[in-house]
């Protein structure tokens, strides 16, 4: 929770001046909402500051709107009936989880909610029932009941994005059993990206919950809608916990396989390098020059070389096997075909 705009007393001053702002004509403000609350939403901040010109408090709260671009949240508490909570929350995309352009600012009393940038769209089209959603949120019983429908359908495009993230996962998890590579760590890091994405989205709304928790107890606890706000709210928790489980899982299992395969590639080296140094031992000595080489008048010299740097070469092969030093490296693609 960060600063306030309002001061102990500006609450009331605002709802005092809502009647004046239903009064304005030329459609600069949308009302909705029951008799008992209104909704007054603005689709942009030039539509807002004209229909709240009148009232400092609300002006103010518009204009500092415009200036964000991160999400924020505040709340007013203690003060009874001049309670309030405001802020601005980042709306999420599921077909576009890198993308954080979209903005709802949103101010919450008593009697009336305030909102701009609202996007219907970006909910109606991933939501269920969506051409009844925002009319259950107008015809909600209190303004807190109609806000809090309003985050549980800003929630609803997580879903979607966390089913599209399981895709993924799905196919990273196939890619890393069937052919490992340098690249599966890039794209497991890609996926840590995204999911901590989808739980910097999901946070400020755990934060907003517990606004609304400390500026309206009472509400709260009567409210149904704000249960199933909860029960949402803790299964993308859960969701969000399953998979970073399973992405540290991964992270883990390409670390083993890459030290795995750091010391297949080691052992091989190794096992090469043995065999050849009885050739090559031989072959430098076999190309030295002094005056004095005996073998230079052999006529089988060649043979006799040929067949020393072959038995050697043999004899230490057979000497590491007996040792158990290359039965795992030749017996490596049987195990393989046997997973």
């Amino acid at each position: 929770m960060k600063g306030q705009i309002f001061g102990n007393d500006q609450v009331k001053a605002m709802e005092e001046d809502q009647a004046k702002d239903q009064e304005q004509d030329g459609g600069e403000l949308t009302l909705k909402g029951r008799a008992d609350w209104k909704w007054h939403a603005f689709s942009n901040y030039d539509e807002a500051t004209r229909a709240l010109k009148d009232n400092h408090h609300f002006l103010k709260w518009a204009k500092e709107s415009r200036e964000r671009d991160s999400n924020y949240l505040s709340a007013i508490s203690f003060q009874r009936e001049n309670n309030a909570v405001f802020g601005t929350l980042i709306i999420g995309d599921a077909k576009n989880d890198r993308d954080k352009t979209t903005f709802f600012h949103f101010l919450l009393t008593e009697k009336a909610l305030y909102t701009i940038q609202f996007e219907q769209q970006a909910i109606t089209d991933r939501c269920e029932r969506s051409a009844l959603f925002f009319e259950h949120a107008e015809e909600a019983d209190t303004a807190l009941d109609g806000f809090v429908h309003l985050l549980a359908g800003v929630m609803e495009p997580f879903f979607e994005g966390m089913d599209r993230f399981e895709t993924k996962l799905r196919k990273t998890e196939e890619s890393l059993r069937n052919h490992n590579g340098g690249y599966m760590f890039r794209q497991i890091v890609d996926l840590r990206y995204r999911l901590l994405h989808w739980t910097g989205l999901t946070r400020p709304i755990r934060e907003i919950k517990y606004a609304l928790e400390e500026a309206f107890p009472d509400q709260m606890e009567k409210s149904k809608i704000y249960k199933a706000l909860q029960s949402r709210l803790e299964r993308m928790i859960m969701l969000q916990s399953e998979y970073n489980q399973e992405l540290e899982s991964l992270l883990l299992l390409e670390e083993n396989i890459s030290n795995y395969r750091g010391n297949e590639i080691m052992k091989t080296l190794t096992v090469f390098t043995i065999l050849c140094t009885p050739m090559m031992a031989i072959g430098a000595v076999w190309g030295m020059n002094f005056e004095n080489m005996p073998e230079l008048k052999w006529k089988t010299g060649y043979w006799i070389a040929l067949g020393v740097i072959f038995s050697s070469t043999v004899g230490v092969y057979i000497w590491m096997r007996s040792k158990g030093w290359m039965g795992d490296l030749l017996r490596d693609d049987n195990r393989r075909e046997e997973m």
